[in-house]
């Protein structure tokens, strides 16, 4: 093969055709990557746009009405330690304070411990003497005559059974 030969069959048209086809197709393939990389960046910052505003509807609809029923929840809380606090300190004085009756001299007769006396033993309404529950004593005494034999604490003069005069 001669030189001139290889001239016409390269400069003929085949391997130029060829290297320009080639190049022309490269161009095209970097120009499809190019839109294709487009698209994707375009894609994900839709995404990003879907996500940002998904994220503020949830913010709006839910967290900041979770927020503000927390805080309320918190406070109301802190009404109720309040609250708890001052019934303890209450009850603190209550017990004192019966402590202090158990110890007082007219302990004997006094209405308020026998009415603690009935509701320790579940009687919240009546007392067990007939009474209204208020004092711990019966309302109205029978005379001595009646139905009930009287209800004189003590006994007659000289007797000696304990009961005191």
């Amino acid at each position: 093969m001669e030189f001139s030969e290889m001239l016409n069959w390269i400069l003929g048209g085949g391997l130029l055709a060829a290297v320009v086809g080639l190049l022309t197709l490269k161009a095209t393939v970097r120009k499809a990557n190019a839109k294709a990389e487009k698209a994707k960046a375009e894609a994900e910052t839709v995404r990003i746009g879907n996500t940002e505003q998904a994220t503020r509807i949830l913010i709006e609809n839910i967290v900041e009405p979770l927020k503000k029923e927390l805080s309320e929840t918190r406070e109301d809380l802190r009404e109720a330690k309040k609250e708890l606090g001052s019934t303890k300190r209450e009850m603190a004085r209550f017990r004192k304070a019966i402590e202090t009756a158990n110890s007082c001299k007219f302990r004997a007769d006094c209405p308020v411990i026998f009415k603690l006396r009935d509701l320790t033993r579940g009687s919240a309404g009546k007392g067990a003497d007939g009474g209204d529950g208020a004092t711990g004593q019966p309302r109205a005494r029978s005379s001595p005559d009646t139905d009930g034999n009287g209800t004189d604490v003590g006994g007659e003069n000289g007797d000696t059974d304990g009961q005191p005069p």
